[in-house]
C-alpha cells in the first residue's frame, strides 16, 4: 500500500508545530457612565460584591477625593457611594453590577464648594486660627459626606484641618464605640470604609493620621449622656493642646462631625460649641432646626455664624442592618488590614486575675433629651466638681466568657496608677471610683480583640494588632460591641 508522499509531508508538517491548544479568552463584562458637569453617578453594592471602576476621562471625586485617572480601584462589600463632577467625566465599571445605580442630577458639591471657599476665606484672614465648624442635622442627611468634603478640599489648598468624630456609631480611623480627633494631613483612601486608614493599616506604624481616642463603649450616645458628656470636654482639652503644639493645624481649623442631633439635644450642642469654640455651625436639610436652636442656643452672633445647606438628593435611609456590616468591616480592618495592606495580628494569653475590667453605664433613663425642661436646667447648671464618676463606669466583677467572649476591649491609659492595688480589690467602691476619675477620660492606647476564654483555667486569648510580650496596660474597658469571626 503506497502513501502519498505529499499527504505525509503535511502530517509531519503539523506535528512539528507542537499540539494544538485551544484557547479561551474571558470575556469581561464592563460598562461606562458619562457624567456631566455638577451631577454624580450614585451606586450600591452588595456586602460580597467587588466592584472595580476606572475613570477614563475628565475630573471626579468620591466625597471630596480626587479619583486619579486611568487606574483601577476597588470597592467592596455592603456600600452607598457616589462619584461627582464639575467638569464632566467618563467611568467604566466591571467585575459586578451594582444592585443599584443612576446619574443623579441635582447635586450639592456646588454649595459644599461654596462653604468650603467661605471657610478658606476665614482661615485666610483670621489671625488666631481657623474656623471651627460643627455640623448638626437629622439622621441620614449627609453630616459624615460634608465632613469628609470640607476636610478634603482643605486638604488640597495644603491645610492640615482637624476632623473630629463625635458619632460613636461610625468608625472613623478607628473602632466604632470612640471619640476622635484626627489631623488630615494626607489623602484619605477612596478604597476604604472609614475614611482612611486606621492607625494599623496605614503605610507606617507612625504614619500621619493617628488619630486622638476617647472611649465611649457604647453604641448611642444617649446610653450615658454624662458620660458622653464628659469625654466631649475631655476631648475638646485635648484638641486645644493639639491646635497649640501645630501652627498648621491651628490655621486649618476643626470640623466636627456628630451623631443624629434633634432639638431636645439642644444643651448637647450647646456644651460642644462652648467647648471646641464653634464659630460656624452648619445645619444640614432641617430649616426648623435651625431656626430653634437659633431660639434656644445662648450665642453672641458675631462670634457664632448659623448656616443652612440642603440635604443631598442622593442621602437614603440606613436601616441598622448595614450600620452592623460596616461596623463589622471595621473592626475587621483594625486587626486584619485590606486587601492591598493586609495584617498578621498576634494572640497573647492573659491571666484575667491579674487585669482589671470596666465597662460604661447604660443610662437611658437618664436621657435628658426626654426630661422636662426644669431638669434640663438643673443639668446643665451643674459644675465639674458635681460629677458623679460612679455614673460614667462600673467594675466588672467576674470576667468570664459569658461577658468576654468576642468582645471589643479597649486598653486603658493606668501609667500613672498603683494598679495592683486596684486588681483584687473588687468591691472597693472608693478604689474603683479613682479608677474611673483616672481613666474615663483619658485617651485610650488601642484596641484588643477577646478570641476566646478558658474559664476553667481563668484565662483568655487576646488578638492585638501589634506584637508585645507584656500588654502597657492592667486595666480595659469592656465597650458593648463584639465581633464574630
Amino acid at each position: 500500500m503506497s502513501v502519498d508522499s505529499s499527504l505525509l509531508q503535511s502530517i509531519i508538517d503539523r506535528s512539528s508545530d507542537g499540539p494544538h491548544v485551544e484557547k479561551f479568552q474571558e470575556i469581561i463584562e464592563t460598562h461606562t457612565v458619562e457624567v456631566l458637569p455638577f451631577q454624580e453617578w450614585r451606586f450600591e453594592i452588595n456586602s460580597n460584591d467587588k466592584l472595580k471602576l476606572r475613570l477614563l476621562k475628565g475630573t471626579a471625586e468620591i466625597f471630596g477625593t480626587e479619583v486619579s485617572p486611568n487606574i483601577d480601584l476597588t470597592l467592596q462589600g455592603s456600600l452607598k457611594s457616589s462619584i461627582s463632577t464639575f467638569s464632566g467625566c467618563t467611568i467604566k465599571y466591571w467585575n459586578c453590577q451594582p444592585s443599584s445605580e443612576y446619574v443623579g442630577e441635582e447635586s450639592c458639591i456646588g454649595s459644599y464648594l461654596n462653604l468650603h471657599l467661605g471657610l478658606e476665606n476665614l482661615r485666610i484672614n483670621s489671625q488666631t486660627g481657623g474656623p471651627r465648624v460643627l455640623i448638626i442635622g437629622p439622621k441620614d442627611s449627609g453630616k459624615t459626606s460634608l465632613s469628609r468634603v470640607l476636610v478634603s478640599y482643605a486638604e488640597k489648598m495644603d491645610r492640615r484641618p482637624l476632623l473630629v468624630n463625635l458619632s460613636p456609631r461610625d468608625s472613623i480611623f478607628t473602632m466604632p464605640g470612640s471619640l476622635t480627633a484626627t489631623a488630615i494631613s494626607g489623602m484619605l483612601n477612596i478604597e476604604n470604609i472609614t475614611l482612611g486608614e486606621t492607625i494599623t493599616t496605614g503605610p507606617s506604624f507612625y504614619h500621619p493620621k493617628q488619630p486622638l481616642v476617647k472611649c465611649f463603649g457604647l453604641e448611642n450616645y444617649r446610653d450615658n449622656l454624662k458620660l458622653y458628656k464628659y469625654l466631649i470636654e475631655r476631648l475638646s482639652d485635648s484638641v486645644e493642646k493639639r491646635l497649640m503644639a501645630s501652627e498648621d493645624v491651628r490655621k486649618a481649623g476643626i470640623v466636627i462631625d456628630t451623631p443624629a442631633f434633634h432639638i431636645g439635644d439642644f444643651e448637647v450642642i450647646q456644651e460642644i460649641i462652648d467647648d471646641f469654640k464653634v464659630d460656624v455651625l452648619v445645619v444640614i436639610g432641617n430649616e426648623r432646626l435651625l431656626v430653634d436652636l437659633k431660639r434656644k442656643l445662648k450665642y453672641d452672633s458675631s462670634k457664632l455664624k448659623l448656616l443652612k445647606v440642603s440635604k443631598s438628593s442622593g442621602c437614603i435611609d440606613v436601616d441598622d442592618k448595614y450600620k452592623r456590616e460596616m461596623q463589622q468591616r471595621a473592626i475587621k480592618e483594625y486587626f486584619y488590614g485590606m486587601d492591598n495592606s493586609q495584617l498578621s495580628p498576634y494572640t497573647i494569653m492573659v491571666n484575667l486575675k491579674e487585669f482589671i475590667f470596666m465597662k460604661p453605664k447604660e443610662l437611658a433613663a437618664l436621657n435628658m433629651a426626654f426630661m422636662s425642661t426644669d431638669a434640663v436646667e438643673d443639668e446643665a447648671n451643674k459644675t465639674s466638681a458635681e460629677i458623679k464618676y460612679s455614673d460614667f463606669m462600673e467594675r466588672v466583677k467576674i470576667a468570664s466568657s459569658s461577658n468576654l467572649e468576642n468582645a471589643i476591649l479597649a486598653i486603658a491609659d493606668d501609667s500613672d496608677l498603683e494598679v495592683g492595688k486596684y486588681v483584687t480589690a473588687v468591691d472597693d467602691k472608693e478604689g474603683n471610683l479613682e479608677l474611673i476619675k483616672a481613666i474615663a477620660g483619658r485617651s485610650v492606647l488601642g484596641y484588643c480583640y477577646v478570641l476566646g476564654c478558658n474559664d476553667k483555667e481563668g484565662k483568655a486569648k487576646l488578638l492585638i494588632p501589634s506584637p508585645v510580650q507584656h500588654l502597657p496596660t492592667k486595666t480595659f474597658i469592656l465597650t458593648q460591641f463584639r465581633y464574630h469571626e
